[in-house]
């Protein structure tokens, strides 16, 4: 049979996925030259998960979950094997980040809109999961000599080919535009009440600063609930719990708008 003329024509692809949607690929620093770990966040079915690079796939995975229109989050979140017709070895790829989304934010970032920003922008009403789309992301430093790679680009070009014939969303984000360091200062102040625990008494209390308002300040808010810091703390809390959304677009600032989101509305009203 003759060959074809194509060397990059594509044979056949698998994907691999972790039982109970765990990460397919853990981290090991052993032989590596730079940090890598595993951080704790909320949206995550599991304790932790796995990023590779510090300033810009751990920042990435921190500003996901702290937006309000992301519903849940894992990293390295399958393999994807395949192979070209006449070239004899198997090629294997991993996205950074899986993440269940509002089809307005992807949206937003398929228009080019930097991440960072789609990320700081507010949201009022409750996302159901089955409601959210999945994105894949692979995000890329900006000094990332594989950008210029073309044995790299070849296999990226196939990589989003499969992705475009599955119908799964697909972005590459570099470190610039997309990862902003005014935004990550936020996010760690932000980050103090990820972890709080909140139960019905916390959610009761916040109904009752909001009476029959949606939106409220969240200097206003905080001091209703308990002023510095206990009351921030606890505003903090609330939005990772996606009870609130804090409009970050100009930080936490003490006018920064708070919205009730519609599963509170709902509460509120029984």
């Amino acid at each position: 049979m003759p060959k074809d003329k194509d060397p990059y024509t594509l044979d056949y692809f698998v994907f691999a996925r972790a039982e109970g949607d765990a990460p397919t690929r853990w981290v090991a620093s052993g032989r590596r030259t730079h940090p890598v770990g595993l951080i704790p966040l909320n949206k995550l079915k599991h304790h932790g998960v796995p990023w590779e690079s510090r300033a810009v796939e751990r920042n990435a995975l921190r500003m996901l979950s702290a937006c309000s229109r992301v519903v849940r989050i894992n990293s390295q979140p399958h393999s994807l094997f395949f192979g070209f017709r006449g070239i004899n070895w198997q090629f294997r790829y991993t996205p950074d980040i899986l993440a269940h989304v509002h089809s307005s934010f992807l949206d937003e970032l398929l228009e080019g809109r930097p991440l960072c920003e789609a990320v700081a922008e507010p949201f009022h009403s409750e996302i159901a999961f089955e409601d959210a789309v999945p994105v894949l992301f692979e995000m890329k430093a900006t000094s990332d000599k594989s950008l210029d790679e073309p044995s790299n680009q070849t296999k990226m070009n196939s990589v989003e080919a499969i992705y475009a014939h599955v119908d799964q969303p697909f972005l590459i984000l570099t470190e610039r535009p997309h990862i902003d360091t005014d935004l990550m200062g936020v996010i760690t102040h932000l980050e103090a009440g990820a972890r709080d625990h909140i139960g019905d008494l916390e959610r009761s209390r916040c109904l009752f600063a909001f009476g029959r308002e949606k939106c409220m300040r969240y200097r206003t808010l905080s001091e209703a609930l308990g002023g510095q810091p206990k009351g921030e703390r606890l505003v903090k809390a609330l939005h990772f719990k996606q009870f609130l959304s804090i409009d970050l677009r100009r930080g936490l600032v003490p006018d920064a708008p708070v919205w009730l989101r519609q599963q509170a509305e709902i509460a509120r009203d029984v």
